[in-house]
């Protein structure tokens, strides 16, 4: 195990846990509401999938979105929390879904999934985390032929107005979390930095080029606030 990998995963582990209950409140709350705008736009650029690999799905707010809008779809929902799991395997269950989902309990680095099987990987919020070589080599594994690649993240910002504007933001939302979600501040104590850090945006892209994935694009989302990887692999 790679040490990128092993501070990704227990990075993960320790800023998120005992926050599934209210996961999607602080994330719509705490972007703006741009999560959903962000998640909107990944959902435009879908090609009516047949299988749908979610990585990091979380609590599955994207998950149940690309579900809604593909009714002929089977989605596969990789996580590494066991409490955010059991919210998204609980809705699945209340909304007749689990003949059309699968929800798997792991790292995305380890997963165990089927070869060439998917024709739509998404993520939302793993990049900055994950051991990106070996998640590079899965993708292209785990792909079919002609498979399209999603993949969300927050970014840091390169204007130096926005900047400001975003860190003055932060500060404000880290108070507020400090008065009013106690169980939050360890995840948003280090999440700024987390993100400013991290070279996702500029290293994947090329691991994917590398493993043969073509049409590969970042797209900035809101002045650099966030972007998405798109990619293909070749049919």
């Amino acid at each position: 195990m790679s040490t990128g990998r092993t501070v990704g995963q227990d990075t993960v582990l320790r800023i998120l846990g005992g926050t599934a209950d209210d996961y999607d409140r602080i994330v719509d709350e705490s972007t703006g509401k741009l999560d959903h705008r962000w998640k909107q736009w990944m959902l435009e650029r879908m090609e009516a999938p047949r299988e749908v690999l979610d990585l990091a799905s979380g609590t599955g707010i994207l998950s149940f979105l690309i579900l809604d809008r593909f009714p002929d779809c089977h989605l596969t929902g990789v996580d590494l929390q066991a409490d955010y799991q059991a919210v998204a395997r609980g809705r699945s269950e209340q909304r007749g879904l689990t003949e059309r989902t699968t929800w798997v309990h792991s790292p995305v680095e380890d997963a165990e999934l089927p070869d060439g099987h998917y024709d739509l990987v998404t993520s939302c919020y793993v990049p900055k985390y994950a051991d990106r070589p070996v998640l590079a080599a899965n993708l292209w594994r785990w792909c079919a032929p002609g498979a399209h690649v999603l993949l969300h993240d927050f970014t840091h910002p390169q204007d130096p107005r926005i900047e400001r504007y975003l860190k003055k933001q932060y500060d404000l939302w880290l108070a507020k979390v400090q008065r009013d979600h106690p169980h939050w501040v360890h995840c948003f104590e280090d999440l700024y930095d987390i993100v400013k850090d991290s070279p996702w945006a500029t290293d994947f892209g090329p691991l994917l080029e590398a493993q043969g994935f073509v049409d590969v694009q970042l797209h900035s989302l809101n002045n650099g606030l966030a972007a998405v990887l798109e990619a293909r692999k070749p049919s």
